[in-house]
């Protein structure tokens, strides 16, 4: 499975190549073959990254820092790949002076986060104003 030198995808600096990276006898270790401790599966719960981490490295410390850095990484992608909601009502806004105007829109999030709508910071707005919420499942 090793590659030829000339195959590498790598830059090596200067007299370096894939050979001084190659450990051919490395011998991978799998959760299989580790002896976790009840103290570890404790910590750990079913968290295979921290199970792993801290069997493999005797340090539960380590395990739990694993496993919190994967839930902060699933957070994060959790916030990235979630769309913009979709707003819909009508485009016009008919107001007369001295009278309230009433505005509906239908704010929808695909991603069945919830919206918070707010002022925009510096919005000239008149002195109250409400926002009022209805849900619909």
């Amino acid at each position: 499975w090793q590659i030829k030198p000339e195959e590498s995808l790598f830059i090596y600096e200067p007299g370096l190549g894939p050979d001084n990276y190659s450990h051919p006898g490395h011998i991978p270790v799998f959760t299989s073959d580790l002896k976790i401790s009840a103290e570890v599966r404790s910590a750990c719960g079913d968290n295979t990254a921290c199970l792993f981490d801290a069997a493999a490295t005797n340090d539960t410390a380590i395990g739990l820092n694993s496993m919190m850095t994967g839930l902060m990484l699933e957070q994060e992608r959790n916030l990235v790949g979630n769309a913009p909601p979709n707003i819909t009502g009508d485009p016009r806004i008919v107001a007369f002076l001295g009278k309230p105007v009433l505005y509906t829109m239908v704010v929808n999030d695909a991603d069945e986060f919830n919206v918070t709508l707010s002022p925009m910071t510096g919005a000239q707005l008149p002195v109250t104003y409400t926002f009022a919420r209805t849900s619909h499942s």
